[in-house]
C-alpha cells in the first residue's frame, strides 16, 4: 500500500504590502505564514500519522515550504519542490474578485480567465503528478504540501460533487464529506492506494 498525505496551511499573513508593479502570481507565491501558521506547522511535525513519512514534496510557494520544514527537520528528510503542486494560476482578474472567480470555477471546472488555469487544468496536473509518485515510490508514505484548490481538484477525481447553502463546493467519498467548503488552519487528508487503485480517502485534520 502507498499512503499519500495531502497537507495545506491557510494561516498566512494578510497585512503585507507589495509594490504595485508586482504581478499577482508573484505576490501569492511569496505569501509567508503568520506566527500562528508557524506554530501550527511546528505542531504538525508531531502528528502521529506523519511519523512514517519517507518522502516530502512541496509546491514552490513559500507558505508550503514553510509548513513542510518542521516535519522535514524532525524526520531528517529532504524537501523536493515541484511546480505541479502549486496553487491554481488565476490569470488576469480584471475587475473580478478572487472569491467570485472561485465560485464560478467551482460550478464550471472548465472556466478559466485569460492566462489562468481552469480547475480541470489543475486536476489534470495534480492527478498526473500523483500517478508519477505511485510509480516512483510504491508501498511508501509520502507527504505533499500543497494548497486548498489544488487538493480539491485532485480529490474531484474520486469524489462526488455537491454544494452547501453558501454555494461552496462539497466533495463526498463513499457518502462521507471530505471537503465541505471550509479550509481553516492546517488540513491533512490521507489517500491510500493499492498499486494505482485508490482504496480510501480520510480527512485526518
Amino acid at each position: 500500500m502507498t499512503t499519500i498525505y495531502l497537507i495545506n496551511n491557510s494561516l498566512t499573513m494578510n497585512n503585507l504590502s507589495f509594490p504595485n508593479q508586482e504581478a499577482l502570481e508573484q505576490k501569492r507565491e511569496k505569501r509567508i505564514l503568520s506566527i500562528e501558521g508557524e506554530e501550527e506547522s511546528r505542531k504538525l511535525a508531531n502528528e502521529k500519522e506523519l511519523q512514517t513519512v519517507q518522502f516530502i514534496y512541496t509546491s514552490p510557494f513559500v507558505m508550503s515550504i514553510g509548513t513542510a520544514k518542521y516535519l522535514a527537520k524532525k524526520l531528517e528528510l529532504d524537501i523536493a519542490i515541484r511546480k505541479e503542486l502549486g496553487e491554481r494560476v488565476l490569470g488576469n482578474l480584471g475587475d473580478k474578485k478572487i472569491r467570485m472567480v472561485t465560485e464560478i470555477q467551482e460550478n464550471d471546472f472548465d472556466y478559466r480567465l485569460n492566462g489562468g488555469e481552469s480547475l480541470n487544468d489543475v486536476k489534470k496536473r495534480m492527478v498526473h503528478f500523483v500517478k508519477q509518485l505511485l510509480d516512483k515510490h510504491p508501498d511508501k508514505t509520502i507527504a505533499l504540501f500543497t494548497h486548498n484548490v489544488a487538493i480539491t481538484c485532485l480529490l474531484s477525481e474520486w469524489c462526488s460533487k455537491g454544494f452547501n447553502l453558501d454555494n461552496r463546493l462539497i466533495l463526498n467519498y463513499q457518502e462521507k464529506a471530505i471537503i465541505d467548503g471550509a479550509w481553516d488552519g492546517i488540513n491533512i487528508i490521507e489517500l491510500v492506494f493499492d498499486g494505482k487503485e485508490l482504496v480510501s480517502i480520510n480527512r485526518k485534520k
